[in-house]
């Protein structure tokens, strides 16, 4: 199929973005294009506007400080991929990034356009819920900070207002121990579960850990249940046994051609059993 007709705008600065969001309530932003297009062409989005963003400055920087990773929001997944500083600094994102799509996908789709696009099934909803990230955003009112925790409110959907513009994400840094799990069909196909986490282990128990879930549900989440299970306990093959009986029996799946609900609950268990025990080894 093709698209339908729209207009096509690229300015050179944030403010021309923002006055353009909010005069065309029907506007899209586009960064690298790799979500919103197939949308396009099966018509299953239909903008007045196409803003991109290709000619902002500012958007395309990694920084690496001592407190904190910001990530622009036209940074490419495979910059990501092959990031010297982050491979250092925090080693699940580069990680995580191998599992997108395929190569030619992951040197044109970005990081903030994934972030905003909010797909269930993508890789960074789930990795930044479990980073505790802060998403930065531009609108008419000016900059705000949305805790990831409140970003992601449904499928495909944010706490991002229609003419706010996702600029950056930001991630604490800091020691903990993190992992990162996911099983597709085939490699590049989206994942049919995914699950991230990150805690801190001290003298061998596990304190504060943000255990996420995506491809399986409906909407990205944290499973509040296996954290509060892993509370305090000490790293080792039970936990990891027992965080995967609390997943399996609370975690609410999805079912569709590509997997009922019953597959997706017992695959979800197993991949908290194995992100569990990686942080149990330190990964």
């Amino acid at each position: 199929m093709k698209p339908p007709k729209f207009k096509y705008i690229a300015p050179d600065n944030l403010a021309d973005v923002v006055q353009l969001l909010a005069e065309e309530p029907d506007a899209k932003v586009v960064a690298g294009g790799q979500s919103l297009m197939p949308l396009l062409a099966m018509r299953l989005a239909g903008p007045s506007v196409l803003v991109d963003l290709r000619n902002v400055s500012g958007l395309q920087r990694i920084d690496v400080g001592d407190t904190e990773i910001r990530i622009g929001a036209r940074v490419t997944h495979d910059a990501v991929e092959h990031s010297a500083a982050l491979l250092a600094a925090l080693p699940m994102l580069p990680t995580a990034a191998r599992f997108i799509a395929h190569p030619q996908i992951r040197s044109r789709g970005t990081f903030g356009g994934s972030t905003a696009h909010a797909d269930p099934s993508a890789e960074w909803p789930t990795v930044l819920l479990a980073l505790d990230a802060v998403v930065d955003v531009v609108g008419p009112a000016g900059e705000r900070s949305i805790p990831v925790d409140s970003f992601f409110t449904g499928p495909f959907t944010s706490s991002m207002a229609a003419d706010e513009v996702l600029i950056a994400v930001r991630i604490p840094r800091d020691d903990r121990h993190w992992s990162f799990q996911e099983t597709a069909r085939k490699a590049g196909d989206y994942g049919l579960a995914i699950v991230a986490a990150t805690a801190e282990i001290t003298e061998g128990k596990i304190r504060g850990a943000r255990v996420s879930v995506g491809g399986a549900v409906g909407t990205v989440t944290r499973l509040g249940a296996v954290e509060e299970a892993l509370e305090g306990a000490l790293a080792g093959d039970e936990t990891s046994r027992r965080a995967e009986s609390v997943a399996a029996s609370t975690v609410e799946p999805i079912s569709d051609i590509h997997g009922s609900s019953d597959y997706r609950r017992r695959l979800v268990g197993a991949l908290v059993r194995r992100t569990v025990a990686d942080l149990s080894k330190g990964a």
